[in-house]
């Protein structure tokens, strides 16, 4: 598999208000005296939203070094060398998906999804004389159909990529970094997803719930500040020692300004990503990560380094939420005399654990490696309809004869209601108005192949399979039994 340099698997954007610029100002003077580097720049794949290459583990903040032999233009005749010398760095990537569903879902056949992406960083210390700053901007072009929604009817989006067909801004932010480099702080619309809660090889396997999870992505408003969209905000990075990285962000809880049910797509609401919402809830984000080398800390051993990362955060939403068993009125939502409208709770939680580690190496400095990861979460579960929910799978780095760049993985997921969720089941059961059946958790397995066919073009064929298809015994339009679904697909992405 191709390899990116050291560095943290970052992306976030922003654009800084004035007070925050004097703030910045003042406390870039009172560092002068150290060294600083310009703020954390994000990797190239940060803007892909899954099936991205694996960073190392590490826990410093080194920039990602160029190499033109990964983009497919090279230095475009000179002209990344020259924009390179004065802070800029331009990124373009394509991505082209082909799904089908061989059997079970809601209906046979094939789709097509596909997304453009550019992204652009100005290193202010080389443009004009500002040490420590970065300006950073991004947009996509979203296209194709949805095949999870037209076809397949799961909980879990068989890819990233499958979202709503829109041009948009994605990210616009400017980041800061003081302290020789090791506080790092970003302001403007940012996507929280490339930071936080972020499974390093969780992010290889294409299904979408192995970047931002079920339980965000259906427990907060428009899915909160997730790809491809991104919310009003700021975040800040410290490393206070070299195993341990503390994360803070606090953003708009509601990057489209929708209600929380709604008829009308997220995409449909803000197509061009430039709402700037600052209307509604505040979406508070934490996150402490733990590096190790696990050979040391297991074995006491040297000659095999076993990077790995270990990860505690949360989240809480001031917003209002439904109850997900109780109407407006303290009345049975499942009662045929509901008004249909839920009760609305102040406030959401939501707690998680990450675990990334490479497991076994073949010898010292060999990219010859097995690794693990495992994520789990937990929600309020009064206001979430999913209380938690996990993932755990397996990465095998150049172990194929002859492909030293290519990984394989296997990887599974699921999803649980939570307890208002299935006792509003119940009682549509005693009250004799449910059609959709009892409440039983999707689960979903993914084996994928990622083979680098040049350095700039990655193909990967993929398999993923469906138990409990859209996380109900029946589907509500038909009253029939779904069948497990049976999915495969091609991705191939290209770096310009």
């Amino acid at each position: 598999m191709l390899k990116t340099p050291d560095a943290f698997p970052l992306t976030s954007r922003t654009r800084p208000a004035r007070h925050l610029a004097m703030l910045c100002s003042l406390v870039s003077g009172l560092f002068a005296s150290l060294p600083v580097q310009a703020a954390t720049t994000p990797l190239a794949t940060d803007i892909l939203p899954s099936g991205v290459p694996l960073p190392v583990p590490s826990p410093t903040f080194s920039p990602p070094e160029e190499d033109a032999s990964t983009e497919m233009l090279g230095t475009m005749g000179g002209a990344r060398t020259w924009l390179g010398k004065k802070g800029v760095r331009i990124t373009l990537q394509d991505v082209e998906e082909l799904w089908g569903l061989a059997s079970g879902g809601m209906q046979r056949g094939a789709t097509y999804d596909g997304m453009t992406a550019v992204a652009l960083s100005l290193d202010t210390g080389k443009a004009f004389g500002w040490q420590g700053g970065l300006l950073n901007v991004s947009a996509l072009q979203i296209r194709g159909r949805s095949f999870t929604g037209e076809r397949l009817g799961a909980l879990n989006t068989v890819s990233g990529y499958d979202a709503g067909r829109s041009t948009r801004l994605f990210e616009l932010w400017y980041g800061q970094s003081f302290l020789n480099s090791t506080l790092d702080v970003r302001v403007g619309t940012l996507d929280l997803d490339t930071e936080f809660l972020v499974s390093q090889n969780a992010s290889f396997f294409l299904n979408s719930s192995f970047g931002w999870p079920l339980s965000t992505s259906s427990n907060l408003y428009s899915g909160g500040p997730s790809w491809p969209y991104s919310a009003v905000g700021g975040r800040v990075k410290w490393r206070p020692a070299a195993p341990l990285v503390l994360m803070g962000a606090i953003t708009n809880d509601n990057p489209t300004h929708g209600p929380f049910y709604s008829d009308i797509s997220a995409s449909q609401r803000d197509p061009s990503g430039t709402l700037f919402s600052t209307k509604g809830g505040a979406l508070f984000m934490g996150e402490a990560q733990l590096w190790l080398d696990a050979a040391k800390q297991i074995g006491g051993r040297d000659d095999v380094a076993l990077p790995g990362v270990w990860k505690v955060g949360g989240l809480y939403d001031t917003g209002r939420f439904p109850d997900q068993r109780y109407d407006d009125q303290r009345g049975l939502l499942a009662s045929p005399d509901s008004s249909g409208s839920p009760f609305y709770h102040q406030g959401n939680w939501m707690a998680y654990f990450v675990i990334d580690q490479m497991i076994w190496r073949k010898e010292k400095g060999s990219g010859k490696t097995i690794n693990f990861f495992a994520r789990a979460t937990l929600s309020n579960g009064t206001t979430s309809r999913f209380s938690s929910e996990i993932q755990s799978g397996f990465t095998f780095d150049e172990l194929l004869p002859g492909r030293p760049d290519d990984t394989l993985g296997l990887a599974w997921g699921t999803s649980l209601y939570g307890l208002r969720a299935k006792e509003n089941t119940h009682d549509s059961f005693r009250l004799g108005t449910n059609t959709a059946g009892a409440l039983v958790p999707e689960h979903h397995l993914e084996f994928t192949y990622q083979a680098a066919a040049t350095p700039w073009l990655i193909v990967q064929p993929d398999f993923q399979y469906f138990w409990n298809v859209g996380g109900t015994s029946l589907n509500p339009q038909t009253g029939k039994h779904i069948r497990n679904g049976v999915v495969t697909g091609l991705n191939l992405t290209t770096t310009f």
